[in-house]
């Protein structure tokens, strides 16, 4: 499991999100599922799943004709998606535990895409801060 001390800012909560985008960009499934689970798991194992998220993404806006999709370093990212999202949204506690949210454009084939990743944390008593967990990857398109 992965924590989020409460007393993070946004920025620091973006700098754990970059660090697990890095991991995505070395294709290292399996431990994004082991440590963030993945909550739009698919009828397949789970770092498969995220895997094939990944694979399947199409934009004839931002990537025409291209089929090969891959997540690259967010530091060298350019063109693509002109505003790609890294917010932060917070949530007023609720039965649902959910204390909020992160989305984040993937860089996919060294461009920005809209290619969203969607992280969650909630709380869960622990003393050590909030639970992050990746709950889904999807585009728009």
């Amino acid at each position: 499991m992965v924590f989020l001390p409460r007393s993070y800012t946004e920025g620091q909560i973006l700098e754990v999100v970059h660090d697990w985008v890095d991991v995505l960009a070395k294709q290292d499934y399996e431990l994004i599922f082991s440590e963030l689970r993945y909550a739009v798991a698919c009828d397949r194992p789970g770092a498969e799943c995220i895997k094939n998220e990944i694979k399947r993404y199409r934009s004839q806006d931002y990537f025409p004709g291209i089929e090969e999709f891959s997540v690259t370093d967010w530091r060298t990212a350019a063109g693509g998606n002109p505003r790609p999202k890294q917010k932060v949204i917070w949530y007023k506690p609720s039965s649902s535990n959910l204390a909020g949210a992160i989305s984040f454009d993937l860089p996919i084939n060294g461009k920005w895409s809209d290619l969203t990743a969607d992280f969650v944390f909630t709380e869960t008593g622990d003393a050590k801060g909030y639970v992050l967990c990746l709950e889904e990857i999807s585009s728009n398109v």
